[in-house]
């Protein structure tokens, strides 16, 4: 699954209150932690993150000492865990990290995970667990979770995907230009890391994000600082390919160039791939409306020429790629929004290529 679906598992849970605990695994980088607290946020949770591979066992099973009078121990619980009075009545526990941490403490995340307490200490009610960490072939340190531990998650594991770090973090978060138009040629290169290889620098997510911001303070990729940052952030490879194609971006046909403009399209498959996307990433917004009464006015409007432009291609296989695109953001109101613009030459070629389009029938989108 993707880290989108992966999001929606968790939201699950809170929407009904299960207290199942989720595992989510996978490649790091690739915003795990991150669509935790953003969940957090949205549902009025505070995120208690703990990263267990930095912990000893002490630090989440607590401290056992004498009382007073030396005839009984008391439990000292870790202040690191959820209290009710301090975080509020609605909390996620976030266990980060659990298959990198020794086995000792692994034990002690067990009966949290499993009798939702430790020694005196018990979870508050609104509490919900959830964990994290890398799979054995993401050549982290990588200690296998129990039989009896694993059985008691609901376990999922998280792939890098383009189209939905592209849609749900990189045009929200203004991802630089470069970074967005790169990797929308290039998907498989949003996350680089081979098992078995020896080189420690990667491209994941997390570090294209850093690319973006180092771009943002300086985008002149001639500059040898950045040059180096870059690879820094990347690795080698990929990120000398990068830089490479920085410097022809002047030359490629923009998306707005070509909308608002006079710029022709160019004839490079490669550079009409990359402007289709730019095309149909204006309309990135679409996936957050529900119903056509939520768009604005500007928001139809930029549907509107964003499908007249599709249409001004002159290659067909592009239109149909451009269009399927934009259907897949949000095909309800794609369908209205297309509908209403009632041009001829749309209908006329949508009738041509109802099939490659994926609608059931002609004239059904």
């Amino acid at each position: 699954m993707n880290i989108k679906e992966f999001g929606d598992t968790v939201e699950f849970n809170l929407q009904h209150n299960l207290k199942h605990t989720i595992l989510g695994l996978g490649a790091p980088g690739i915003g795990k932690s991150e669509i935790i607290r953003q969940i957090g946020a949205k549902y009025g949770y505070k995120v208690i993150d703990i990263r267990l591979a930095q912990m000893s066992e002490v630090e989440i099973s607590g401290l056992i000492y004498p009382n007073a009078d030396r005839t009984k121990t008391i439990w000292l619980s870790p202040e690191v865990l959820p209290d009710e009075r301090r975080d509020g009545p609605r909390t996620i526990l976030l266990l980060d990290e659990i298959t990198s941490c020794t086995k000792r403490v692994q034990v002690a995340a067990y009966q949290l995970i499993l009798d939702r307490r430790i020694g005196q200490y018990t979870l508050p009610t609104g509490t919900m667990v959830i964990a994290l960490g890398n799979r054995e072939d993401d050549d982290g340190v990588y200690i296998r979770l129990a039989g009896p531990l694993a059985d008691r998650f609901e376990i999922h594991y998280i792939e890098p995907h383009f189209e939905t770090w592209k849609h749900d973090y990189a045009i929200p978060n203004k991802i630089h230009k470069f970074v967005l138009d790169y990797l929308t040629f290039k998907p498989e290169a949003l996350h680089t890391q081979v098992a078995g290889d020896s080189n420690i620098v990667f491209a994941t997510p997390r570090s294209w994000t850093r690319v973006s911001d180092i771009l943002k303070f300086d985008c002149n990729v001639d500059n040898q600082v950045i040059q180096h940052k870059i690879v820094g952030n990347i690795g080698e490879k990929e990120g000398l390919q990068f830089i490479e194609y920085c410097k022809h971006q002047e030359k490629l046909v923009g998306a707005d160039d070509f909308m608002y403009g006079n710029a022709e399209a160019p004839e490079s498959p490669d550079e009409l791939y990359i402007l289709v996307n730019g095309i149909v990433g204006k309309a990135g917004f679409l996936p957050s409306v529900r119903t056509p009464e939520e768009l604005t006015e500007n928001q139809e409007r930029t549907v509107q020429e964003v499908l007249r432009a599709l249409f001004r291609l002159t290659k067909a296989e592009f239109i149909v790629m451009g269009l399927r695109n934009l259907l897949q953001l949000n095909r309800g109101i794609v369908k209205h929004i297309f509908l209403e613009l009632d041009d001829e030459n749309c209908l006329r070629f949508i009738h041509a290529n109802w099939y490659a389009l994926g609608m059931d029938e002609i004239g059904q989108l």
